[in-house]
């Protein structure tokens, strides 16, 4: 009896992979609720916040490394997210809920509802672990919670239960037979609910081991009537307790460690009877014996550092472990920026069972795991039926098999309940939720694919029996009765889900057009409307940029790029304008090839037809074009000078190539206190456009080279000429500011314009070039001193 009562993967070892298999040089926001985890996986994806906080980017497991750049995202609402998780029953399935109470679901990176669940953010999501058809939700109202319980079928998607918590909620946990739901709260409690009781649905609560008002964590040991609830002391020590749900007056357990103003995370493997206790915004993740039976409950077995504070975690799926190589769990551990500007990174931590061979599959480690399967259908449940999760093996010659052959035990068990049954689930109609008109039901044919770009190429994933689901439409309030007010008729009067439609069944591809249609192409929505930028890596960068410019004018940029050079304006005598090579990255040197004008520069463009000859206007009213050598840069470099303008004014302010035409260049230039737009091509001035007393802040050619856009100063207009025959086209009203403005063209037939308007708020406008009396649309960004500098991709 000497070893008895310990947990036989007491020895296991962590190790934190190397930097070649993070996935890293990722833009987060690391920010969310005290429920969260920061991270979510399920079977080769994982799922977390991207830098805005209003989208969620899915990376492929397979793929690591630098993969910033090559995360799919997946839109949510107009809110941030705020809690995100995954389905254990079925692979590909995430939901997330958002600060306006909104909850989003996706099906293979395809959005398939929304449905708004509550009136304030929703702090929680959680999915049911044995029916596939339930999703918990939680929210906060100033001291009070709420919990709701929600069908998502498209049939009847409404909350079948919710109750009121009395402290706030934290985070909450469905145990393992979905039996039972576990709310902890910020009274330091937590309290159990069966959510099959609506009368008295309250179980139990537990003592008040940990600090009120402080970050709590609650999780169900499986299918076990056993919890662990991680907190803070009053002396802000975080701590961790065992709990049994038939005597919750104490704690089997307990646990204190160092103090600290962070939750502590807890993740539970059922099958090891391990838990681990990742310590958020600290380095160090324990690993403690969370069986009740053994001699010391939450006695710690293990620890391993990381190099950087860590900000989220998750448990990869058994079923994807290397259970060859004695691998008993995966920890995958979000850390915010573990080296000089590399961004966030997931680290992978492989817990290992030390064997002398790993020939053969060690079926002592490895017991059966839960299966990606439903246990039971939302009648059968509701009905008091208690099922489990069919559970699969993990032994490689035999893990497809099993898998194979539960899926089709369930989907002969699926069919003859749904023929024997006669129970339906009426839902309560002040608790409805609004659905759009639904598009018939889809066959077994059906099939959604999902195409992602990896590392290796393009990869389509194809999900067979996959229906398409029609969209829930939020709406503009939360409250029961406004919600009911617009449920549509797809649903009977009693709610039953029933079709109430006359007209003639449209055919199964109609069907799918019509819910591809409304899935993607929502009106109004840019289709970049969740683009992210994310800035190279430093080995890509130019740094060290000698004697730049500082004093350059506000109305033309002192940086200019072409395919293969970089130049940039140098302060000093003689004009003086710095080249680089667009393949040299790294430090600039202090020599470094320099083009001398001869006067002060105050403009700069590259030939749009020729990246390498540049134009450069000096104070001299001289316009000469440079050729830049293609060979190595230095000091010593000669640069051709190829043409020669010199602008009869008195000051060159700008110079814009012509975007179809070769050799033509327009100038604005001001002379005897007039400023207008000078064309020439070559040496020959053609023509003069938009002279005016008034000052002109920019000018741009539109797209097709046909009309030339400015803007003034002291009347605060916007004007349009036709290039050719110099008549003014249209005119209106700028920028509300005497402060500098850029313009740009959107296309042919709409204009941009970046300026100021009262007290430095700095704002952007877009007009339509053939009616400028009012701007389509305007929107302020900020307050700033600095000019905004619109760049347009016409593509």
């Amino acid at each position: 009896m000497r070893f008895g009562g310990h947990n036989k993967y007491r020895s296991a070892v962590a190790t934190v992979a190397t930097r070649e298999t993070w996935y890293s040089e990722l833009s987060i926001d690391s920010s969310g609720a005290l429920g969260t985890n920061g991270l979510a996986i399920d079977g080769d994806t994982l799922y977390l916040k991207s830098a805005g906080g209003c989208s969620l980017q899915a990376l492929d497991i397979a793929c690591t490394g630098k993969v910033g750049l090559k995360a799919a995202v997946l839109p949510s609402s107009t809110g941030r997210l705020v809690d995100w998780s995954t389905a254990t029953h079925d692979e590909h399935l995430v939901a997330a809920g958002d600060e306006h109470g909104v909850v989003a679901v996706w099906k293979n990176r395809i959005p398939q509802l929304t449905i708004p669940a509550h009136s304030a953010a929703c702090a929680s999501v959680q999915f049911h672990p044995t029916v596939a058809d339930i999703l918990v939700t939680a929210s906060n109202t100033g001291a009070a919670g709420e919990l709701k319980l929600w069908s998502i079928d498209p049939a009847a998607s409404t909350a079948i239960w919710q109750t009121t918590v009395a402290s706030a909620i934290h985070s909450i946990s469905v145990r393992g037979d979905g039996a039972l739901v576990a709310a902890s709260t910020s009274s330091g409690t937590c309290t159990i609910y069966d959510p099959r009781q609506p009368a008295n649905s309250v179980v139990g609560t537990t003592a008040a081991f940990h600090a009120a008002d402080r970050p709590t964590r609650v999780l169900w040991l499986g299918e076990k009537p056993y919890l662990l609830s991680t907190g803070l002391t009053k002396m802000r020590e975080r701590s961790a307790a065992l709990w049994d749900q038939r005597s919750l007056t104490r704690p089997l357990a307990s646990l204190l460690l160092q103090p600290s103003t962070k939750p502590l995370l807890p993740l539970y493997d059922e099958d090891t009877q391990l838990a681990y206790l990742v310590e958020k915004g600290d380095s160090l993740v324990r690993w403690v014996d969370a069986d009740p039976s053994s001699a010391k409950p939450l006695s710690e077995l293990g620890s391993v550092s990381l190099p950087a504070q860590i900000a989220g975690c998750a448990l990869l799926p058994k079923r994807r472990l290397k259970v060859m190589n004695g691998e008993i769990a995966r920890v995958h551990l979000v850390v915010e920026s573990p080296g000089a500007g590399t961004g966030a990174s997931i680290i992978p931590v492989a817990h290992v069972a030390p064997r002398r061979s790993y020939l053969d599959f060690h079926s002592d480690l490895f017991p059966d795991t839960r299966a990606p399967l439903p246990a039971q259908t939302l009648g059968q449940w509701v009905a008091n039926e208690d099922a489990r999760v069919p559970r699969m093996s993990l032994d490689p010659t035999k893990a497809e098999e099993s898998l194979a052959s539960l899926r089709q035990a369930r989907g002969v068990q699926t069919q003859a309940t749904n023929a024997s049954s006669s129970h339906t689930l009426t839902p309560d109609p002040a608790l409805a939720c609004s659905i759009s008109t639904t598009t018939g039901h889809t066959d077994d044919k059906d099939k959604a694919v999902s195409c992602e770009l990896s590392r290796s190429g393009l990869i389509c994933t194809q999900a067979a029996e996959l229906p398409l689901v029609p969209r829930l439409e939020s709406t503009t309030s939360s409250t029961p009765s406004s919600v009911a007010s617009k449920r549509t008729a797809t649903l009977g009067a009693g709610g039953s889900g029933t079709k109430t439609t006359t007209a003639a069944e449209p055919s199964l591809e109609q069907q799918s057009m019509s819910t591809t249609r409304r899935l993607f192409s929502k009106p109004d929505h840019a289709r970049f409307k969740y683009l992210e930028g994310f800035p190279y890596r430093p080995t890509d960068h130019f740094i060290s940029l000698p004697d730049l410019n500082t004093r350059f004018p506000q109305e033309n940029d002192p940086l200019r790029v072409s395919a293969k050079f970089i130049v940039f304006s140098c302060a000093g005598v003689g004009g003086q304008v710095g080249v680089v090579r667009r393949d040299s990255p790294g430090r600039v040197p202090a020599k470094l090839a320099r083009i001398v004008h001869g006067a002060d520069v105050v403009s700069m463009e590259f030939d749009p037809f020729d990246e390498a000859v540049l134009a450069t206007a000096g104070t001299d009213c001289k316009l000469q074009m440079w050729r830049i050598p293609d060979s190595p840069l230095n000091d010593e470099s000669l640069f051709e000078l190829e043409e020669y303008i010199h602008v009869t004014a008195d000051r060159v302010h700008q110079i814009r190539f012509h975007p179809c035409a070769k050799g033509i260049i327009a100038v604005l230039a001001s002379d005897a206190g007039q400023q207008a737009i000078y064309v020439y091509h070559g040496l020959v001035l053609h023509f003069i456009v938009g002279r005016c007393d008034d000052g002109i802040h920019s000018f741009a050619w539109s797209p097709n080279g046909e009309q030339i856009a400015l803007t003034t100063k002291k009347s605060k207009q916007v004007q349009v000429y036709d290039a050719r025959t110099q008549e003014l086209l249209s005119k209106g009203p700028s920028m509300n500011s005497i402060r500098p403005c850029r313009i740009a063209w959107l296309g042919d037939s709409q204009l941009c314009l970046a300026g100021f308007g009262p007290g430095s708020q700095r704002e952007l406008a877009i007009y339509s070039a053939e009616d400028l009396s009012r701007p389509v649309a305007k929107a302020a960004i900020d307050i700033g001193p600095g000019v905004l500098v619109p760049i347009v991709d016409y593509d």
